[in-house]
């Protein structure tokens, strides 16, 4: 196995704990994204004292299925403190599946003056710094956090995106996508091919999330190259043909950190 020579910069990523409650928000606007995504604006004034500021931070929803409810955990998009409506405004993108599961129903219907309620984040992980560069990976269901890792990111260190399984450059905005060096790949392009042919080494951060099984050879190549686990953070945020998936389950069960 390569080993990488240890770094000379510290590795500092702060952790913020924030009041955990349930928040019931209003839906005050809809938007349609490129990809088959859709983009909902929360507000209320549950609102108030929301904060969510690291690039991995999850909320939980509360979304109707079967009588009952289920929840859902979502990257906030965006989050705001005065927003068009007059109030703080909250973001939340989903990416509307050809199935009956109970995010994607709920998106496609949901209009101006819809409920839902919502949990968390119980805290957020800043971006870290001492790294000499950043590789990010998404499909779209990864989009939103990617584009918030972009933002904390802005360029410091050199960031590279390679958005997979049909995610779409145009999520991005043209501040966004200066930010960063993005490669879109074509359904014939193989992730890990294009993942193996990145530069990398113990001076490199990397992150990706989206679907499971695709993601478990690259966290295997990376394990395999001996970048250490304070620079890599890979998520599964789904996995086809099960539902509800446990992102904070790890990746690769068969070899956990």
């Amino acid at each position: 196995m390569r080993t990488f020579p240890l770094s000379s910069s510290p590795r500092i990523r702060d952790v913020v704990r924030h009041e955990m409650r349930r928040r019931r928000l209003t839906v005050v606007r809809r938007q349609e994204l490129p990809g088959s995504m859709v983009r909902i604006t929360f507000g209320g004034e549950d609102l108030e004292g929301f904060a969510s500021l690291g690039p991995e931070d999850h909320v939980k929803l509360l979304l109707p299925a079967d009588g009952g409810l289920v929840a859902r955990d979502y990257t906030p998009s965006e989050h705001r403190t005065l927003g068009a409506s007059s109030g703080p405004e909250l973001d939340i993108d989903f990416v509307i599946h050809a199935t009956d599961g109970p995010a994607s129903v709920w998106a496609s219907t949901a209009e101006e003056g819809a409920q839902l309620e919502l949990g968390g984040p119980r805290g957020s992980r800043l971006a870290p710094t001492g790294f000499r560069n950043a590789l990010l990976i998404a499909d779209p269901a990864g989009l939103p956090a990617l584009r918030r890792w972009v933002r904390a990111f802005a360029g410091e260190p050199p960031t590279r995106a390679i958005l997979f399984g049909g995610a779409d450059a145009a999520f991005l905005d043209d501040a966004e996508a200066a930010a960063a060096l993005v490669q879109v790949l074509e359904p014939e392009h193989d992730l890990l091919t294009v993942v193996e042919q990145q530069d990398v080494d113990a001076d490199t951060f990397v992150w990706a999330a989206g679907e499971a099984t695709a993601l478990v050879p690259v966290r295997r190549h990376l394990k395999a190259l001996g970048l250490p686990k304070e620079a890599r953070s890979l998520h599964g945020y789904w996995k086809r043909g099960e539902a509800g998936l446990d992102h904070h389950a790890p990746l690769d069960p068969a070899d956990p950190d």
